[in-house]
């Protein structure tokens, strides 16, 4: 189990953290509305599943690892010690196998060679598969080290019933499980049959900071970590009704895409001259092109479906600028002339964070903000130099 108390003090711990908050909006976005979902209380994951009169208890243990070498090697301490710890959970009667998941989890790649693949990919469907995996485990466990005799006579001493039912809830959350949440947020989307006219992102982070936040301020309140599905889903449904009471919707990024003819035609323009001023490279020139056309056609968009009035937008657009001037004015006032561009870099990146409010809304793609302050940068009504002024009177 983690310290509660040191969340944060190790990237393997936070990794962890992360992970259990995915699976646990899984579950409450997947389980029935008298469900609650617990984390941190008896293993990583414990859900309770109200059926009738009976409670029934599903059981997610992870063991999570950030090393500077890759874990879960054949006759490492880490797998041999967790499979141990998962035998006298399952033995002890503490856990049941038949509702449990046991996750290795790591930031790392493992190789295809090793046994905790085997592992994670053999299924009791397979019997004969499933022996040869046994076999091959209880093979590697007689011959570990010394150092490891007290884990690997746990295996070898376990019941072959009960190391199946183990082996067919493992599974292994490698890099490619951590650098591609595409998989967990299409079962998300699936669970809450979201519409596709919703803004899915938006309403996963809500979620998520949701129910990171509400498990934080419970371990700080020394509370256990349950949440009810109840109020996962009133979380939801007020998400999903605050959001139609908007006027404007915002496409996502890749529903306006952006041509290399696109980016050739605005690279003369006040905006990107005045990025080239502050020192900007090419990369961040190409970005900041791209939120320029966005933010222009979504504001053409906008404006012709009546969602907001060119007033809206005139104010939304003084609102970036009040942020501006609250940055700019100390930093340019006081600027000698060798630190000019460094504070004009430090200026534009402050700023273009600020989302501000359009219509009562802060913006929730950030082309819409980015883009506005660059409009307001190519009118030259604003600027990221200390002597951006000379800039508009060349104009």
């Amino acid at each position: 189990m983690e310290d509660l108390n040191n969340l944060h003090s190790a990237d393997g711990s936070f990794l962890g953290f992360l992970y259990q908050i995915e699976r646990a909006l899984i579950w409450l976005s997947s389980s029935s509305v008298d469900a609650i979902v617990g984390v941190e209380v008896e293993d990583d994951i414990t859900v309770q599943l109200v059926e009738g009169s009976s409670i029934k208890k599903i059981y997610e243990q992870a063991k999570h690892s950030q090393t500077s070498r890759i874990p879960y090697s054949n006759q490492s301490e880490d797998l041999w010690k967790t499979l141990h710890i998962w035998i006298e959970a399952v033995t002890s009667g503490k856990v049941d196998a038949d509702n449990a998941m046991f996750s290795f989890l790591t930031n790392k790649k493992i190789p295809k060679n090793r046994l905790i693949l085997e592992l994670d990919k053999s299924k009791s469907s397979d019997k004969a598969g499933m022996n040869k995996v046994i076999d091959s485990l209880l093979a590697t466990a007689a011959k570990l080290p010394k150092s490891l005799k007290v884990y690997a006579e746990s295996v070898m001493n376990c019941p072959r019933e009960t190391l199946i039912k183990i082996v067919d809830k493992i599974v292994v959350m490698d890099a490619d499980y951590n650098h591609n949440s595409g998989a967990l947020k299409k079962t998300l989307k699936s669970n809450l049959s979201l519409a596709d006219d919703l803004p899915f992102d938006y309403i996963y982070r809500s979620l998520f900071g949701y129910v990171a936040e509400d498990l934080i301020e419970k371990w700080r309140n020394r509370e256990a970590g349950l949440i009810k599905v109840s109020s996962f889903n009133q979380q939801y449904n007020q998400l999903v009704a605050d959001y139609k009471k908007k006027s404007f919707y915002e496409k996502t990024v890749d529903s306006l895409p952006v041509s290399d003819q696109d980016i050739e035609k605005n690279q003369g323009r006040n905006y990107v001259e005045q990025l080239h001023m502050i020192g900007c490279d090419e990369e961040e020139v190409i970005e900041a092109i791209h939120d320029f056309i966005r933010a222009a056609t979504e504001r053409s968009r906008i404006a012709l479906d009546g969602e907001i009035s060119q007033r809206k937008f005139e104010l939304y657009f003084e609102d970036l600028l009040g942020y501006w001037k609250s940055i700019s004015k100390p930093k340019f006032k006081f600027a000698s002339e060798p630190d000019h561009v460094k504070v004009g870099y430090e200026v534009y990146h402050t700023c273009i964070v600020y989302k501000g409010k359009l219509n009562s809304y802060e913006p929730e793609q950030g082309y819409t903000y980015r883009g506005s302050y660059h409009y307001l940068s190519d009118q030259i009504r604003l600027g990221w130099h200390p002597k951006w002024a000379t800039l508009k009177k060349t104009k």
